[in-house]
């Protein structure tokens, strides 16, 4: 547990089991620490140097001999706040290149495209991007309440930005009665329907982007643009909308 939250901060894993191997032994030669470690010592020096330059281990020369100890847990959140200074500073300074960047893509975003896309981040990124640029009504059809609870967070707020740009859209549920459920019933600007055992998957069209995805460990989406397909798939999702249930 120890070890995760120290590589959730930034450290490497070597890093990680070293610092919680001095902080066990308290003083402790290369040697020693390898032992405590349970690491290769190949790169033992490398790693304590490493953690030297974050703050996180001193050096003690006893007899000539060097000692490592580790710093007092709390420069740990010296670290951390250290490293969120430098990415805000970091933020700032991309967010002023965003339109330079933009110049340098290749890719035209009117030709058809299919690409795939992993986690939140890369897909949060296009979905509050194309909810920004939309003209027409948001379609989504198979949507389930039975996901894991990120995943239905991830959803309730992006339809809370929706709403909030007083963009319209109709959902066809694959269930009802949920909590889940019930947030869209409630919602501005969205009309629900239910078709049960509609899809394992959920589809969005955004103007002429289709969105298909499944949800297991991580959020996975299909990306396809593409008015000829965003055609189709509408004209399919308005079949299905005169057969749902109110």
């Amino acid at each position: 547990m120890y070890e995760e939250l120290l590589e959730s901060t930034g450290l490497t894993k070597n890093e990680a089991l070293i610092y919680l191997a001095l902080l066990r032994i308290g003083k402790g030669k290369s040697g020693k620490i390898v032992k405590e470690a349970k690491i290769s010592g190949g790169k033992v020096y490398e790693t304590l140097n490493k953690l030297i330059d974050k703050g996180l281990v001193k050096i003690s020369i006893e007899n000539g001999i060097k000692h490592f100890i580790a710093n007092h847990p709390k420069t740990i959140l010296n670290y951390i706040k250290e490293k969120e200074e430098t990415l805000k500073q970091k933020e700032g300074e991309l967010e002023k290149l965003i339109p330079s960047f933009e110049t340098l893509r290749s890719i035209d975003d009117t030709n058809e495209v299919v690409s795939l896309i992993k986690g939140f981040r890369g897909i949060s990124v296009i979905v509050y991007e194309c909810l920004e640029k939309s003209k027409d009504s948001i379609c989504i059809m198979g949507v389930r309440s039975s996901k894991d609870e990120k995943f239905n967070r991830f959803w309730m707020n992006w339809h809370r930005k929706r709403v909030e740009l007083k963009k319209e859209a109709r959902i066809i549920f694959s269930d009802k009665g949920s909590d889940y459920w019930k947030f869209f019933r409630n919602l501005k600007y969205t009309c629900v329907k239910e078709l049960s055992h509609l899809s394992p998957s959920a589809i969005m069209v955004i103007d002429n982007n289709t969105f298909i995805f499944s949800y297991d460990r991580e959020l996975i989406c299909i990306h396809i643009t593409s008015k000829s397909i965003t055609h189709s798939i509408l004209n399919f999702f308005n079949d299905l909308w005169r057969f749902s249930k109110s």
